[in-house]
């Protein structure tokens, strides 16, 4: 076997097998031999891994769970974040698959990104798959969170946060899918659309308040960063709780746990 990790100066970046978005927690696996990364990373291309997510959501979930089918793109408008691709943006397949419906005019700003963005940017929708379950119904500071499990089916980036968000229920602490966020609000979808599809969604004021609060916490440097009562110092409640694998050798069933910090 090849061993990449274990030996003083080693690049730990090698032995990854796959990431978490930057601010969230929880379980990551690493390889310790190069036969074992490459089966693994198999495995995670062929989805013969299960990811279990916890997270805070803003608001009471109405449904105890249910499935979350929306496709996802990035956004035009506010690259590179990402957001559903709905059916009022039109889109045409380029015989290389890409998205024709990215086109930018000469006062953009894009127009100076590099081919590699524009790549990015350009490529066609892709599907997304999500379920979600209620664990318990909470209150952070007096306002309604929902605890729930989520399973994401499919891997795409920031996939969890948008489709909450779609939802009407942003993952508490999200600074870009959340409360005046940078991505675009109720992940694309129009307020009016969202009145009509998701009338049980979180309040503006409510997640206005609990942007208030974790504002407050920020400014606090006696507050813990992380409590087991609610939301910490402006973190991103999304935790990898669980990842279920088989071992690259012996194909033994695997389980890994880490219990959410929030």
């Amino acid at each position: 076997h090849t061993y990449i990790g274990g030996s003083p100066g080693e690049d730990v970046d090698k032995m990854v097998v796959h990431r978490l978005d930057g601010a969230t927690s929880g379980v990551v696996v690493f390889a310790r031999t190069l036969q074992a990364l490459q089966k693994l990373h198999l495995d995670f291309r062929d989805r013969n891994v299960k990811k279990t997510y916890e997270a805070l959501l803003c608001g009471h979930l109405h449904s105890q769970e249910g499935e979350i089918d929306l496709p996802l793109e990035r956004d035009r408008n506010r690259p590179p974040f990402m957001r559903v691709a709905t059916t009022s943006v039109y889109h045409t397949d380029g015989d290389d698959g890409s998205n024709n419906s990215f086109q930018e005019d000469a006062s953009s700003p894009n127009l100076n990104k590099h081919d590699g963005y524009k790549k990015m940017m350009s490529k066609k929708p892709k599907e997304s798959f999500s379920t979600f379950r209620v664990i318990s119904y909470e209150y952070f500071e007096g306002c309604p969170v929902t605890r729930v499990e989520l399973v994401p089916f499919t891997g795409r980036t920031h996939q969890l946060r948008v489709h909450m968000a779609a939802i009407g229920h942003a993952i508490v602490g999200d600074g870009i899918y959340g409360f005046m966020g940078e991505g675009s609000p109720n992940g694309g979808f129009s307020d009016t659309a969202m009145d009509e599809i998701m009338p049980h969604r979180a309040s503006l004021e409510v997640q206005q308040r609990i942007d208030s609060i974790l504002s407050r916490q920020r400014g606090n440097p006696n507050r813990p960063s992380v409590s087991n009562d609610g939301a910490g110092e402006g973190t991103l409640c999304l935790h990898a709780r669980q990842l279920c694998l088989f071992h690259p050798k012996t194909t033994a069933p695997i389980i890994f746990e880490s219990p959410a910090p929030f």
